[in-house]
């Protein structure tokens, strides 16, 4: 076990009864044994004891179905090339949201590339970063 040293002098107590928020006055430090001044990520059980809130999944799972929205409005260019096109994505024919709301592409996978792009207008393609998008086709100019 590893010991770490501040210059915080902190003490660890143990809440048996939990007695609420004391949103006191600034400047005024009055909080009893069982108080807190801001409370986050705990929950009140039904026994008044004061318990840490278990992790996102349960708190985001509160709502239960999230639905995905399509910004239409707008349109990105991901990529731009002159002469013969040699760029390719994998796509994936459906989008949902998981438990957490973190968005997830499902189905089988397609490389999709010049040639076959308009056999795959709205796949769905996720970038290096996290992004999704919704493919539009392409634009040729000239």
């Amino acid at each position: 076990m590893a010991n770490v040293n501040t210059a915080v002098k902190e003490t660890v107590y143990k809440i048996n009864r939990w007695r609420g928020v004391n949103e006191a006055q600034e400047g005024e430090a009055s909080l009893k044994m069982g108080e807190a001044a801001v409370m986050r990520n705990f929950k009140v059980t039904a026994g008044g004891a004061l318990k840490k809130r278990g992790g996102s999944q349960t708190v985001a799972g509160l709502l239960e179905a999230y639905n995905i929205t399509v910004n239409t409005g707008s349109t990105q260019t991901l990529k731009t090339e002159s002469g013969s096109s040699s760029a390719s994505w994998t796509m994936y024919p459906d989008c949902s949201a998981d438990s957490v709301g973190n968005i997830t592409l499902s189905g089988d996978p397609v490389t999709v590339n010049a040639s076959n792009a308009s056999s795959y207008i709205g796949y769905y393609y996720k970038d290096g970063a996290g992004k999704v998008y919704r493919f539009a086709g392409l634009v040729r100019t000239g």
